[in-house]
């Protein structure tokens, strides 16, 4: 059994989407919701001065997790990752059949990016998604295409509401060089388990997690580590492949200890066999975050600490401590087994070369991650 959706208070429906049949469908599924039909282009929530007055802003951020809108999409929907300036990318690609969601993350991003415009989105027009992740794929069959739609939104949160993984994961099951990954805080896996025999391994289920207090005390709304970890086991009897990111990895007192046992909780289920990749990265976040996470999350210890502002723009750890809390859990997740696929998420290439010896190489265990058409990134100058 799933938890249950994290439901919104009002939907607003925009003008262009009100015929839609996702529209319908989530409509059918919150019978008790307040449901107001808006203009196209309008958020209630919207603000152009958010940034200048932090309560205000958090205010709003906060009402903006209890209101979802369904909307059409109208730009592209497919692009790489932005990753981080001056920091080793793993070559991702995104796309966003939503904005916005409804777990409350003391560190998540979004509190910035989403900041002026914070009501939480559906697109309903994912069959437009689907066409052009189609053709972009189709245009390069020489290149595998690893893709995901949990860039600005958990992947699983809305899948009762949507079913969008009864198109997505049978999309992807026909494609020869693309795998889609859905990456989840949430044990919304009802869906996937009914299409265990439709994904041909072209969907990998990854989740984030961390050390068991952090889940608890940072990562509102969302499953416990131990319905994650039984989740995954789950999928994985399903046939599908599993991924885990420990983002962020925070440093307080203790931590060692609870990562260690986090990397033993999800290898004591999880055979390594049975895993895709897993990530490492260390907390960060953009300066003008700071106050927002402060004023919304007064028990977090998560915006204090020996932080400095890095080359990408963003708050992170002094770099001895940065390196020290990545490379103890790094050797963790090697002590389970060197062929273990991990890899840093945006982080900086002295960081591989002082915690995995080097960059990612053509033919190692984070290939499938790294490989661009057989080719592997090229790492410039150092950063930090």
């Amino acid at each position: 059994m799933s938890s249950p959706v994290w439901l919104p208070e009002i939907v607003y429906v925009s003008e262009s989407a009100r015929e839609d049949s996702m529209t319908s469908r989530v409509l059918t599924r919150l019978p008790e919701v307040d449901v107001r039909y808006i203009p196209d282009g309008s958020d209630p929530l919207a603000e152009k001065t958010a940034g200048t007055d932090f309560s205000r802003d958090s205010e709003r951020f906060s009402a903006g997790k209890r209101r979802l809108m369904l909307t059409r999409y109208q730009g592209s929907w497919m692009r790489a990752c932005p990753g981080t300036s001056q920091h080793v990318c793993c070559n991702l690609w995104t796309i966003n059949p939503g904005e916005g969601c409804p777990f409350d993350c003391s560190y998540c991003y979004l509190q910035s990016y989403l900041l002026r415009n914070p009501t939480l989105k559906l697109y309903v027009n994912t069959a437009d998604m689907m066409n052009e992740v189609e053709q972009r794929i189709s245009s390069d069959r020489s290149r595998l295409f690893r893709i995901t739609t949990g860039e600005v939104v958990d992947s699983l949160v809305w899948d009762n509401l949507t079913d969008s993984s009864y198109d997505l994961v049978p999309f992807f099951a026909r494609q020869d060089n693309a795998i889609l990954e859905l990456k989840t805080k949430s044990n919304h896996i009802d869906n996937l388990l009914r299409l265990k025999n439709e994904h041909r391994g072209h969907t990998v289920i990854s989740w984030s997690v961390n050390a068991e207090s952090i889940c608890r005390t940072d990562e509102v709304h969302t499953a416990s580590l131990d319905e994650r970890i039984e989740a995954a086991s789950q999928v994985v009897e399903a046939g599908y492949r599993v991924g885990f990111h420990f983002d962020p990895v925070v440093h307080f007192p203790g931590w060692e200890d609870e990562y260690s046992a986090s990397v033993r909780k999800i290898f004591d289920r999880i055979a390594v066999g049975n895993v895709a990749w897993v990530s490492v990265a260390s907390l960060r976040y953009a300066p003008q975050m700071q106050e927002i996470m402060r004023e919304r999350f007064p028990h977090s210890d998560l915006p204090y600490g020996e932080q400095f502002l890095a080359k990408d723009n963003k708050l992170r750890y002094i770099q001895p401590l940065r390196f020290k809390v990545i490379d103890f859990v790094w050797k963790q997740l090697k002590s389970v087994s060197p062929a273990m696929p991990v890899y840093m998420c945006m982080e900086s290439p002295a960081a591989w070369r002082n915690i995995a010896g080097g960059p990612p190489v053509a033919g190692s265990e984070l290939q499938e991650v790294f490989s661009r058409a057989g080719r592997l990134p090229v790492i410039g100058q150092d950063s930090i």
